[in-house]
């Protein structure tokens, strides 16, 4: 069947732009996942290259508009007197019209999404040791017996926050605990992270209730490396109402794996009673199964007998205070190892390479027609 050179060859248009976007995104996805272990190269804006999502769309779009034009043209005039009523359409034009203005907006998307290229090899070194927090978070922790405005919990978070805005140099974790433990901050020194996390944990993350601070001192030294010779330290922040074991010869076992450990009482020794929450509001006082309320009270020779048996101190709050700076003259009396890491900090946009080349290819589309040479009009029309 003769090709009418007025309108678009959709079968060959079809099979030059998918063999284009085959080559495409295997090349894309060759370098993307080559890059990955770069460590001097990174995207700025890693989330922005979701946008070539759109790329299927667009050529969508192409064919649509080629489709709907063909039938246009077929509705015009019959095909002897296209040749009157319209200009002859180049089909190696059109697929590269389309080709300019598919991948300029590709390259638009790149530099979106601003490629950096480390220039220097920057290695920094800070001298600290190893730091987990083993915070309780069990219901007991509710009470509000240190302030009435703050319970134990809270007031417990807060001077965490505090304890990271002294440090320097340490790395920091979280272990959250009731009658259950798990990491909820792995060891880091992105000290910022740690209080975004920390600002998240409330009772509700842990249903199975209790508290086990012997769980939480053996989940706290998992987390630890033995074996990077870095001296590390344990911070047990609870009321101290155990019922689940026998956490003073845990904490024996990790002094004698050189892990110093030391405690902070939450709450005051007099009894007193829990609220209840419903919906993130207080419904009433925390009953037992038998309906009895529910009452709780520092059981600092508990905590103390921890710290003595792992080496540390114990420390009390006062109110919406915990004096901290005896327990931190512990933990600045171990040893601090030097820990080298090295760091890409001094990129460079790439940005600009990708706009400049993504404009210069809009340019090009916008001047590059569509219409058939004359002179390989004619020539085809005498072969024909």
């Amino acid at each position: 069947m003769e090709l009418n050179p007025h309108k678009y060859d959709f079968k060959n248009l079809l099979i030059s732009v998918l063999i284009w976007e085959v080559a495409f995104w295997l090349l894309f996805f060759s370098l993307f996942f080559y890059l990955q272990d770069v460590e001097a190269f990174q995207f700025e804006n890693p989330e922005l290259l979701y946008l070539l999502l759109s790329v299927p769309l667009m050529v969508l779009g192409y064919f649509s508009v080629i489709q709907w034009k063909n039938r246009k043209l077929d509705s015009l005039a019959d095909a002897r007197l296209l040749k009157y009523l319209t200009f002859p359409v180049s089909n190696a034009k059109s697929f590269l019209k389309f080709f300019l203005f598919r991948n300029g907006i590709v390259f638009l998307m790149l530099a979106l999404a601003n490629p950096q290229y480390g220039q220097g090899k920057n290695k920094a070194v800070a001298s600290g040791i190893e730091i987990m927090i083993a915070l309780d978070i069990s219901n007991s922790m509710r009470a509000l017996d240190l302030d009435p405005k703050l319970d134990r919990l809270q007031i417990a978070k807060l001077s965490i926050e505090r304890l990271l805005n002294t440090l320097h140099g340490d790395k920091v974790g979280v272990v959250i605990f009731a009658g259950d433990a798990f990491v909820q901050v792995p060891l880091t020194n992105d000290y910022s992270a740690a209080k975004m996390f920390l600002y998240s944990v409330r009772p509700e993350m842990m249903t199975n209730q209790g508290t086990d601070i012997g769980l939480a001192i053996e989940k706290c030294m998992k987390s630890f490396d033995m074996l990077n010779g870095v001296n590390k330290a344990i911070i047990v922040m609870s009321d101290g109402e155990d019922h689940e074991g026998n956490p003073e010869e845990v904490a024996k076992g990790a002094y004698e794996n050189n892990v110093v450990i030391s405690t902070v009482g939450m709450g005051t020794t007099r009894e007193t009673t829990i609220p209840n929450y419903k919906n993130g509001k207080i419904n009433g006082l925390k009953k037992d199964e038998n309906g009895k309320t529910v009452l709780t009270k520092l059981n600092a020779p508990m905590l103390k007998s921890i710290a003595a048996a792992g080496g540390g101190r114990y420390v009390e709050a006062e109110g919406t205070y915990v004096n901290l700076e005896g327990l931190m003259d512990v933990v600045r009396e171990i040893e601090k190892t030097e820990m080298e890491s090295t760091l890409y900090t001094d990129y460079e946009d790439q940005y600009q390479w990708f706009l400049a080349i993504g404009l210069l290819l809009l340019f090009l589309e916008f001047f590059l027609s569509e219409k058939r040479s004359g002179i390989i009009h004619k020539l085809q029309e005498y072969n024909g």
